[in-house]
């Protein structure tokens, strides 16, 4: 073969190599956006799933149809691909051991099963809170992080329901005559009962704070029931009680973290404790500037200014500068002014007083749909863009 001629030949396969590869992993992008929180094309977007997953990886996945909602037995993925067993099981294990395949017994009929994930919630969370820190896991929670901040954290927020929301630090909580009047607190607004709901808690490293590192501590994620077991069984996570999962809550409370989970009212998948230097879902608040975002709480702070030292506490505690210190100044009086509009209801300026000058008060009744499945419902159906 002349040279000329080898040279043709060698290009061109090269290039059949190369649009092969990428309809694969365009492939596996498209299924996994099949979610309401969608994973546009980008090209972050490519080379992470290039770095995460092989080419043979990413061709089997595309056998699933949508990620959570199609859950398959070993048999009947072997039987579906055509592919000897053993294959299909070292495939399955490589996939399950790195957080890129979720496995979990089923509750109800014994079964061992397996499902496609989402970036988000999945993939972004379980393999960059799984394992020690490597060369890979840098390259790929850089990209997360360049993919975020050019846009594509504004997915998250691309919807009138927002798929997560705020809740309250429970014992700053109180029922003041005048404003709440006809207002009950609910058992999804109230931290154990909220918890309780649950079968499995575990507690695992907070995924955003992997990706970007800050001074805020680490394993501070919650995660209930099947994510639990997954996380567990691996051996990235530990199984708390109700006591343990509150206990670790309040330290959260006293980093200044804000609790954060899906928008329901029960089975709560996780809870994230969030900080504006790291955490997806606040930024989105504080530099993507989404109102959609997060869902706020239905609580307010009330501050009662004849107990009010102003030692400025809640000002320095509050992660979205909803307190704003005025110094004395001509004939003004020292002051702490409150913006309503930036405030979501956490509660941490209330813990943190320390003359007990504010109170957490419910002034509205937005209540969330009940299950997860009935919230992405609604997540899908109220997108804006």
């Amino acid at each position: 073969m002349g040279r000329h001629k080898f040279l043709h030949t060698y290009h061109f396969v090269k290039e059949v190599r190369t649009m092969t590869e990428a309809d694969v992993y365009e492939k596996l992008r498209e299924k996994i956006s099949l979610w309401p929180i969608r994973t546009p094309r980008t090209k972050e977007v490519m080379e992470i799933l290039r770095i995460l997953f092989t080419e043979e990886e990413a061709g089997f996945l595309t056998h699933f149809t949508a990620p959570y909602q199609d859950a398959e037995t070993m048999d009947r993925i072997v039987e579906r691909t055509k592919r000897p067993q053993e294959k299909i099981r070292a495939i399955v294990d490589r996939l399950v051991s790195r957080g890129l395949l979720f496995r979990f017994t089923s509750k109800s009929d014994g079964n061992v099963y397996y499902s496609l994930m989402p970036m988000i919630p999945g993939i972004f969370e379980f393999y960059l809170s799984s394992g020690r820190d490597s060369d890979e896991k840098r390259k790929v929670g850089e990209l997360f992080e360049k993919n975020y901040v050019n846009g594509g954290g504004l997915e998250a927020g691309a919807s009138n329901y927002p798929w997560a929301r705020v809740m309250p630090v429970e014992k700053t909580i109180t029922v003041n005559k005048e404003i709440s009047v006809g207002h009950l607190i609910l058992p999804f607004e109230k931290m154990s009962e909220f918890i309780k709901t649950s079968r499995n808690i575990a507690v695992i490293n907070c995924a955003c704070r992997t990706k970007k590192k800050c001074e805020h501590p680490l394993e501070t994620c919650l995660v209930f029931d099947y994510y639990a077991d997954f996380m567990v069984e691996r051996g990235f996570g530990r199984y708390l009680t109700v006591k343990e999962a509150l206990e670790l809550l309040e330290e959260t409370e006293k980093a200044g973290l804000v609790h954060s989970t899906i928008n329901t009212q029960t089975r709560p998948q996780f809870i994230c404790n969030c900080c504006t230097c790291a955490c997806l879902i606040l930024r989105g608040l504080t530099e993507l500037h989404n109102p959609r975002a997060i869902a706020k709480s239905n609580f307010l702070p009330m501050r009662d200014d004849k107990l009010c030292n102003k030692c400025k506490k809640c000002v320095r505690i509050c992660p979205l500068k909803a307190n704003v210190h005025h110094a004395p100044h001509d004939k003004e009086p020292e002051r702490i002014f409150f913006f309503e509009e930036r405030c979501i209801g956490c509660g941490l300026c209330a813990y943190h007083c320390p003359n007990e000058a504010i109170k957490l008060v419910k002034v509205r009744d937005e209540v969330p749909e009940t299950t997860p499945r009935e919230a992405f419902i609604r997540v899908e159906a109220e997108r804006v863009h």
